[in-house]
């Protein structure tokens, strides 16, 4: 006959007991919550906000980029003619084409930025029902297979958490199933915390809720969650895009206008010639 904990059929254990799946299933919402966050709201955000705003504001960082060339090269020209010099072009040329370079990269990195939200809105997406499976397994293997819920974690549970996640971010419904069906064939049993260690596991994980709650809240208050409200918003998406092709209009009157000076700056000849 098998030897029964005492403790174990306390009232206060039971009481313990539920409290911590309580806390095992608000945990693994909020693990599922900031990989949604992480692996596609993230993404979808990000792209809906290129989609709208990329091309303006690529438009606007080249603008902005060339008018600063355009200072720099009216600082170099103007130290010449200080010194009542012709200006030597191709030394100003030289002297320009490390920031060149630097803007050049900088240009490239928002183009990139527009080429993913291209690809983004081009590859094919699940229906709603796939999407819901998709979280409803995760969950659920989450609860399986996260190191935080799973007092005995073995080098097996880690693998098989590492390819949950990635096919969750890939949004590989085929291979979620895979891996519940493998759990479901009782290759994987689902231990519990021993009955006199379960308050601390039940400290350890509201310590840990709290901290994913706050990572979740930080990640909540950067880009692209800040700009959610104003992607879910027709009007302010339209005085958004208002407001961007007001600045570039200014910004293309500035370089218009600094190109005219620098023409003159550089047909500058010496008193002496």
């Amino acid at each position: 006959m098998t030897d029964i904990d005492p403790l174990a059929l306390s009232p206060e254990y039971q009481q313990l007991r539920q409290q911590y799946e309580t806390l095992v299933s608000e945990y693994t919402a909020l693990v599922a919550r900031y990989q949604d966050m992480v692996a596609h709201e993230s993404p979808y955000l990000s792209a809906l906000y290129m989609h709208y705003f990329g091309e303006l504001l690529y438009n606007q960082l080249r603008l902005s980029l060339s008018i600063a060339l355009l200072r720099l090269r009216r600082t170099l020209l103007q130290a010449y003619i200080n010194r009542d010099e012709a200006p030597d072009l191709a030394a100003v040329d030289k002297q320009m084409t490390q920031m060149r370079q630097e803007y050049h990269a900088m240009l490239e990195e928002k183009l990139s930025q527009l080429n993913i939200a291209k690809k983004y809105w081009d590859k094919p997406h699940l229906s709603a029902e796939e999407t819901r499976k998709i979280k409803e397994i995760y969950k659920t293997l989450v609860k399986r297979l996260h190191p935080d819920l799973n007092p005995h974690y073995t080098e097996e549970d880690k693998k098989l958490f590492l390819l949950t996640v990635k096919a969750y971010k890939l949004a590989d419904l085929p291979q979620l199933e895979g891996i519940l069906a493998f759990l479901k064939r009782g290759k994987h049993e689902e231990l519990f915390p021993e009955p006199d260690s379960l308050p601390q596991e039940i400290e350890k994980l509201r310590a840990k809720m709290q901290a994913l709650e706050s990572k979740i809240a930080k990640r909540q208050e950067r880009f692209p969650f800040d700009q959610k409200e104003l992607l879910l918003n027709p009007v302010s998406i339209q005085d958004k895009r208002a407001e961007l092709q007001g600045v570039i209009k200014e910004l293309e009157a500035s370089k218009k206008q600094l190109q005219t000076i620098i023409s003159l700056m550089e047909e500058y000849k010496s008193h002496e010639l």
